[in-house]
């Protein structure tokens, strides 16, 4: 080996020594880097079905809650789950006989597990939702089942419900009228197996992501 091909692999030996050094300061240095302190903030606020951040106060959201509703005029109390959607943009607690489960674009629906003919179809509607148009459809809808319309006996607290019999079959259509979380719901029960109040108590816990 010449004296020349010596030179030149000292030289790259110590270039070598230098960018290793380089690397080892950059990754040891007590100042965190602004890319990992972002990734670190966007990990806290998303943990999948741990919890859920509404938009406007941050509310954290826990896994799982009690929930009383009556079932028959029977008091009940279980534990419901937070689900989320993945077909419209929101959450909400489940009771645990229940699933969740998209219907089609826009329509979500809660069903019975023991039972799918009872159910609730959840719509999230625009916040500039003309409440006429909607209530002229709705009704529009439900005549089709029955010329009687008469309100449900549940607690619709900031909304309007409509209801309808055909035989055994109870169709209840309620409208949440929040200003920032508008939502028409549609129940389908029986008068047998009345999970109206379920249904509507699942509803009032959801929240818009």
């Amino acid at each position: 080996m010449t004296s020349w091909t010596r030179y030149i692999g000292c030289v790259t030996f110590a270039v070598f020594l230098l960018t290793g050094c380089g690397t080892a300061t950059d990754e040891n240095t007590d100042e965190p880097r602004e890319d990992t302190v972002k990734e670190g903030n966007e990990g806290n606020t998303s943990q999948g079905d741990n919890h859920d951040n509404r938009s406007d106060n941050n509310k954290v959201r826990l896994m799982e809650q009690n929930l009383q509703y009556t079932i028959n005029g029977e008091a009940k109390e279980k534990t419901a789950f937070l689900k989320k959607s993945d077909n419209q943009p929101f959450s909400l607690y489940v009771l645990q006989q229940f699933r969740l489960s998209a219907e089609e674009p826009g329509k979500d629906i809660v069903f019975l597990t023991e039972d799918d003919s009872i159910y609730m179809r959840i719509e999230l509607l625009k916040t500039d939702v003309n409440w006429d148009e909607v209530e002229k459809n709705v009704q529009a809808q439900l005549k089709s089942i029955s010329e009687t319309i008469s309100d449900p006996s549940l607690d619709v607290e900031g909304g309007t419900g409509f209801e309808v019999e055909s035989g055994n079959d109870v169709i209840t259509s309620i409208l949440l009228k929040d200003e920032k979380s508008p939502v028409r719901l549609t129940i389908f029960t029986k008068k047998d197996r009345d999970y109206r109040d379920a249904f509507l108590v699942m509803a009032k816990t959801l929240m818009k992501r």
